[in-house]
């Protein structure tokens, strides 16, 4: 039997939430360093790791308290529970995309440009900018990964509990 490991619980889905947000507020902040800069080196990884930690904080309390229930919410407009996992999670990622990339351009806009009165049209900039790299990031690199990461960590666990209950249920049958 093959399990399917996502988040049961509350402290699972915080880590999960956790996880991803790290791998999105990194790969973002790499990709928006390039472009305020105009290079990539590899000293640029660093950069990137070392100024990302206060945008991670904001961006991992936006997706567990904002994003993530308001994507969900849309989601399921959409798709319905029952349906093809993959249609559930793609949906999901999606909503969670728009939602994230409309809070997190907010952020964008006072690092880059500061809240002047061209405050409009610097957001929508910094979400077009932003939304064209964080979607297929997400639905392509990062979703996958954060779910193989969060497997491992939860994965085996939850698979020798499930492995053992079957057991005991054959030995109790029989």
């Amino acid at each position: 039997m093959q399990y399917k490991c996502m988040p049961q619980s509350r402290i699972e889905s915080i880590v999960f939430t956790a996880i991803t947000a790290f791998f999105m507020v990194y790969f973002m902040t790499l990709y928006n360093t390039v472009l305020a800069t105009g290079e990539f080196y590899n000293r640029t990884f660093l950069i990137a790791l070392q100024s990302m930690w206060l945008e991670y904080v904001l961006i991992f309390l936006c997706a567990y308290f904002i994003s993530g229930p308001v994507a969900k919410r849309f989601a399921f407009q959409v798709v319905r529970p029952g349906d093809r996992q993959i249609y559930v999670i793609m949906a999901i990622q999606t909503f969670t995309v728009i939602c994230q990339v409309a809070l997190a351009s907010i952020l964008g806009v006072w690092h880059g440009y500061g809240f002047t009165r061209q405050l409009l049209p610097d957001y929508i900039m910094t979400y077009c900018k932003n939304f064209i790299m964080a979607l297929p990031l997400q639905l392509i690199i990062v979703g996958p990964l954060s779910r193989v990461v969060f497997r491992a960590i939860y994965g085996r666990a939850k698979q020798k509990r499930l492995d053992a209950e079957d057991e005991a249920a054959r030995k109790h049958t029989a």
